[in-house]
Order: C-alpha cells, then sequence, then structure tokens
C-alpha cells in the first residue's frame, strides 16, 4: 500500500484515532489466521503511524485556531477578554472556524464524514441482510463482512452480522461437528466484541443467545444447562430493549418450554450446577409463544406449531387441534417448514379423536 494522501489519512483519523477496538482485534486475529494477509497487517501498522502523526498535527492546528479564535472574541468584546474558551474538537471542525484551506486540506466536515461512510455502508448492509435472511452467498457474505471491518472499525453493527452469517453457515452443515463449532465460536467471537463496544445493542445479544444456543445442542448435559443460563441471560436483555421483536419471544417462549419438559435427572444435575437453577412452566411457554404469533407480520408456521405443543402438554386437546389446523394451512417456504409440516401431520393423527 502506497502513502496515503494528508486528506485521507486524516479522513481515516477521525474515525480509528486512538487504540485498538474490539473490532479492529478481532478482524485483524481472523486474517492472520484464516487468510493469512501478513501484507495487510504491515499496512495496518504503517496506517497507524501515519494516523499518529495526523494526530499531532490536528492538535497544533486546534491549539493555533484556539487562540487565534481567543484574539478575534477579545478585539470584538473587550469586557470578556477573560473569558475561557473550551477547545474542543466538534468547535474546531466547523467551516466557522477553520479556513478553507484548512478544510481542504484536513476533509474533516462532519456532514461530509457522515454522508461519505454511512451511504455506501448503508447499501452494502442492505444487500448483505437480504442475502442472510434468504440464506443466499453466505461465505460471500461473511467475506464482505470482514472487508466492511477493515474500512469500517468501530462498527458493531457489522460484527452481530458477522455472528449471523456464521449461524447461517452452521444450519447449512449437516453432521460435521467440527465445523459446526468451528463457525458458532467464531460467530461467538464476533457478537462478544460488538457487545464490547455496544452492550446495549438487542441484534448483537439475540444473535450471541442463538449462537450458544446452537452451541448447546452439541454439548453433554452439564454444559447444555450452563449454556441455558447465558442463552437466558442473553435473551433476556435483547427483549428488554426490544420488546416488538416477535423472534425474541418465540426464542423465550422455546426456552421456557424446554426447562417445563425437563427430566428429573436434568433437573438433578441444574440444582447440583446452579443454587437457584432455571424454572419454567409449560404456561409461560405458552404466554411468549402467543405473544410471537400476536406481533409477527406473517404466519409463523413453526411458532404456530410450538403453541400446538404446549397446550398438548396443558392437556388442552381441543386448542392444540385448532392451532394445528392453522398451522398446517400456511404454506411451506423452506426444508425447514416441511420438517414442521411432518410434525404436525404426525400430531393431528395422534390426536386426531379429541376433536
Amino acid at each position: 500500500m502506497s502513502s496515503l494522501p494528508q486528506t485521507v489519512t486524516a479522513f481515516v483519523g477521525a474515525a480509528v484515532l486512538g487504540v485498538v477496538s474490539a473490532a479492529a482485534v478481532y478482524v485483524f486475529e481472523h486474517y492472520r489466521q484464516d487468510k493469512n494477509r501478513h501484507a495487510m497487517a504491515q499496512d495496518l501498522v504503517r496506517l497507524d503511524n501515519e494516523l499518529t502523526k495526523v494526530r499531532k498535527e490536528l492538535e497544533k492546528l486546534m491549539q493555533k485556531q484556539s487562540e487565534r479564535s481567543a484574539r478575534a472574541k477579545r478585539v470584538k468584546n473587550p469586557g470578556k477578554a477573560n473569558s475561557v474558551i473550551t477547545s474542543t474538537t466538534s468547535e474546531f471542525m466547523s467551516t466557522g472556524d477553520l479556513e478553507s484551506s484548512d478544510l481542504e486540506f484536513y476533509d474533516v466536515s462532519d456532514e461530509e464524514s457522515n454522508r461519505s461512510m454511512s451511504n455506501p455502508l448503508e447499501k452494502a448492509l442492505k444487500d448483505i441482510d437480504s442475502k442472510l435472511n434468504e440464506g443466499l452467498n453466505l461465505s460471500e457474505c461473511l467475506e464482505k463482512l470482514e472487508d466492511l471491518c477493515l474500512e469500517y472499525p468501530e462498527n458493531p453493527q457489522l460484527l452481530w452480522r458477522i455472528g449471523k452469517c456464521h449461524n447461517k453457515i452452521v444450519d447449512t452443515l449437516k453432521d460435521d461437528k467440527d465445523k459446526k463449532k468451528e463457525h458458532i465460536e467464531k460467530g461467538l467471537e464476533a457478537c462478544r466484541a460488538a457487545l464490547k463496544l455496544d452492550p446495549k445493542l438487542a441484534d448483537a445479544h439475540k444473535w450471541m443467545a442463538i449462537l450458544v444456543g446452537a452451541r448447546s445442542d452439541l454439548q453433554p448435559i452439564k454444559e447444555r444447562i450452563k449454556d441455558g443460563q447465558l442463552f437466558k441471560h442473553h435473551v433476556d436483555v435483547a427483549i428488554s430493549i426490544d420488546p416488538a421483536d416477535s423472534s425474541l419471544h418465540h426464542m423465550v417462549g422455546r426456552f421456557c418450554y424446554e426447562v417445563a419438559g425437563l427430566k428429573w435427572y436434568e433437573r438433578k444435575v441444574a440444582a447440583a450446577l446452579y443454587a437457584d437453577p432455571p424454572k419454567a412452566t409449560y404456561e409461560e411457554a405458552l404466554d411468549h409463544f402467543l405473544e410471537a404469533d400476536k406481533i409477527a407480520d406473517h404466519d409463523w408456521k413453526e411458532n404456530q406449531l410450538c403453541i400446538a405443543r404446549c397446550y398438548i402438554a396443558l392437556s388442552k386437546y381441543k386448542e392444540a387441534l385448532e392451532w394445528l389446523d392453522k398451522a398446517a394451512k400456511v404454506q411451506s417456504t423452506d426444508a425447514k417448514d416441511e420438517t414442521v409440516d411432518e410434525e404436525i401431520k404426525a400430531l393431528l393423527k395422534k390426536y386426531s379423536s379429541h376433536r
């Protein structure tokens, strides 16, 4: 990489000036281990040195401008000559304070920075979100997200999407447990980095919980119960931030259903691990599934099946059959729905005598 023009260096400096973030650590390590981009690592070091120089130049410019502004104000307001003028970044980055030549050199207008930083990123994320939701070109999406992390550091929105992408890839793997574990751990790593940057980001908590849930399927019972506690923590935080997310209510419903159905020996293990082991009822699970159905923007076949399961567990078979009938009428859209259809047909046949 050739030496960056000073205007570009200053512009990038406004975004990444300072310490190495959790996002930068994540991306650098990932590229070092998985893609062997040693040349890029060297470029990043050179860039960091250039940014350090630019920061010093900016500080000098700010100091000079502070003195110039102070002199101007003393001339205009001699009675306030002793007033203190705060030297903040925002005060000295406006077009009113900097000369046109300074602006051309440093190019740090907030409006221009936000426009150039947000629009291309928003467009890229919109395209990535569309592909992720459809489960398309997942490897390509992952590579694009990692490249964007280098271009836009300190951005948790990129990191939780990396976690989501790894989880989507896990869904495509069949019996390769090692590969599943590898993608799950990388996804968890990305979500942790996102939460370090923004602890109140609902999507980061949501995909952290989903990945923990995926990991628990590959764990022995002791680790499964520990992961259950971790899952519940993150999904509770996510739902407290975004209570209108139907998928979060579905996730809590599934957790409550699983806990309510723990076998006696599983409860013994849970009691040995925790002074206050997880507790839940089928009624609690049902409440969350019903809420998910209420706020969902589409007919959700799997959630309707879960509602029927709860009614069956509560021995309310007529209600269960009503929801099974609803679910059976919803058109299947993917392989997962086809699996759900098989269970719906089996339950309809098993409990048909209760009509």
